[in-house]
C-alpha cells in the first residue's frame, strides 16, 4: 500500500444466471456504486463485480470503512439470489484496470457512492512477551511406530499422492535436520496449503502429538508443532464461515469443506495427551494450549482453572485477551464469548468483523474462529 493515494476495490457476488446478474448490476447502481459489471463465471453462474471508488484512507479505519460497504453490499446481494466471492483493494487511480475488456452486463450511477456506514478501530491492548523458558529436553528417540502402517500412497496432499509424508515426518524426527524447512514443506505446502485439508492431512496429526510427547523437541519446536495444530483445527470453522453466505442464498446450513471435519476431529483426539503436557510447558506452549482447549471445550475444561490463571496472569495485554476468550469458551459462556471476540475484532484488524454476523452458524464456533485466528498474530512475541 505504499504510495496509494487513497483506497478503492472491488466487491464481488455470485448469482446463478444473467437475469438474476443483471437484477443484481442494477439494484448495486441504485445503492450507490457508480459502476457495476456482470459476467459469465468460469465456476459457474455470473460474477458481478460492484466498482468501489471510495476514497478511503490508506489505514486500518480505511479498511474497515470498505469491509463495512462490502456487508452493506452483501445484504442487496442476498435480496437477489446473491453471495459475496472475494474482492479486492488497490489506489483508487488504478481502478480502472480491474474492469478490464466490455461486460456483456453494465450498469452506472455516475457520481454515486454507497454510504459508509459509521465504523471504528480501537486501539489495541498491548503486547506482552511469550516466554519459551523454562524448557527441558531429553535425549531419545521418537516413536514413528505405525507410520508404515498407512496406506500413504493411496491419499493425497496439494501436490498429489502423500507418499512423501512419512519421509517428511522422519526428518522431523531427526535432531539434526531442517526443521524450519521440513515444516513449511510438510504443511505449507502440502497438507494444509493455502488452508485447504486434504486426504492425508487427518492421518498425520498423531505423529505431531507423538513429536510433542516424546520430550525430545525444544521448546520452539514445540511451539511450532502446536501452532500448526490449531491452525488444523482452525479449518473445519473457517470453511463454515466461507459457506455461510452461500448457504443462505440456498436455503440450507452451512457445510464444512472437503476434509475439514475429519481433521478437526483428529486434533480432538490428541487434546488429552497434549493437555497432560501443561504443567511442564513453558508459557508460550501454554497460550496455544489453551486456544486448542477453548475449540473444544468439552475436552478443554480439563486445563479451565488452569486457563483462569494464566489469563488473570496476561490480563490487560493481547494474549490476555485471548486468553480471556479461550477462558469463555472452555466454560460455555458463549454469549461472553462473542463479547470478547467482537472486542478482539474491534482492534485487530486483520480479522474479518463479518464473522460474527454469520448466520447459521452457532457462538461458540464464531468465537472460536476469531480465537484460532487471531491468535497467531500474537506469537510473535515469543520467546
Amino acid at each position: 500500500m505504499a504510495g496509494w493515494s487513497a483506497m478503492g476495490g472491488t466487491h464481488e457476488f455470485v448469482v446463478p444466471d444473467d437475469h438474476q446478474a443483471q437484477q443484481l448490476a442494477q439494484a448495486l447502481a441504485a445503492h450507490g456504486f457508480a459502476q457495476v459489471m456482470a459476467r459469465p463465471s468460469p465456476q459457474g453462474g455470473w460474477k458481478v463485480t460492484a466498482f468501489d471508488e471510495g476514497p478511503y484512507p490508506v489505514d486500518a479505519l480505511g479498511h474497515r470503512m470498505i469491509e463495512a460497504v462490502g456487508r452493506a453490499a452483501a445484504a442487496v446481494a442476498r435480496l437477489h439470489g446473491g453471495y459475496p466471492q472475494g474482492g479486492s483493494r488497490c489506489d483508487v487511480g488504478m481502478l480502472h484496470v480491474l474492469r478490464g475488456a466490455d461486460a456483456p452486463i453494465v450498469c452506472t450511477n455516475p457520481g454515486a457512492r454507497p454510504a459508509a456506514p459509521a465504523v471504528a478501530v480501537v486501539a489495541p491492548a498491548p503486547p506482552a512477551p511469550l516466554a519459551l523458558t523454562p524448557d527441558t529436553v531429553q535425549d531419545g528417540p521418537v516413536d514413528l511406530s505405525g507410520l508404515d502402517d498407512i496406506p500413504w500412497a493411496d491419499l493425497g496432499h496439494a501436490h498429489g499422492s502423500a507418499e512423501d509424508v512419512p519421509d517428511l515426518l522422519r526428518a522431523l524426527a531427526d535432531p539434526f535436520g531442517d526443521w524450519d524447512q521440513t515444516l513449511d514443506e510438510l504443511f505449507g505446502d502440502d497438507l494444509l496449503h493455502q488452508g485447504d485439508c486434504y486426504s492425508a492431512t487427518a492421518p498425520t496429526m498423531p505423529f505431531l502429538s507423538r513429536l510433542i510427547a516424546s520430550g525430545a523437541k525444544p521448546a520452539g519446536q514445540r511451539l511450532d508443532l502446536h501452532v500448526w495444530l490449531l491452525i488444523a483445527a482452525g479449518r473445519w470453522a473457517d470453511s463454515l464461515l466461507g459457506d455461510a453466505d452461500r448457504a443462505v442464498v440456498q436455503g440450507r446450513l452451512p457445510e464444512p469443506a472437503t476434509w475439514t471435519e475429519d481433521v478437526h476431529l483428529a486434533v480432538g483426539a490428541q487434546l488429552p495427551e497434549l493437555l497432560s503436557h501443561w504443567e511442564a510447558e513453558p508459557p508460550a506452549v501454554r497460550f496455544v494450549l489453551a486456544c486448542l482447549a477453548g475449540l473444544y471445550p468439552h475436552l478443554g475444561r480439563r486445563i479451565g482453572d488452569q486457563i483462569t490463571v494464566l489469563a488473570q496472569e496476561f490480563d490487560g495485554t493481547q494474549p490476555g485477551a485471548y486468553l480471556l476468550l479461550a477462558d469463555a469458551l472452555v466454560h460455555v459462556r458463549d454469549d461472553q464469548a462473542l463479547a470478547v471476540a467482537a472486542d478482539i475484532v474491534g482492534w485487530e484488524t486483520s480479522l474479518d468483523p463479518g464473522w460474527l454476523d454469520a448466520a447459521g452458524v452457532t457462538g461458540a464456533v464464531k468465537a472460536g474462529h476469531v480465537l484460532a485466528e487471531g491468535a497467531l498474530r500474537v506469537l510473535g512475541n515469543a520467546e
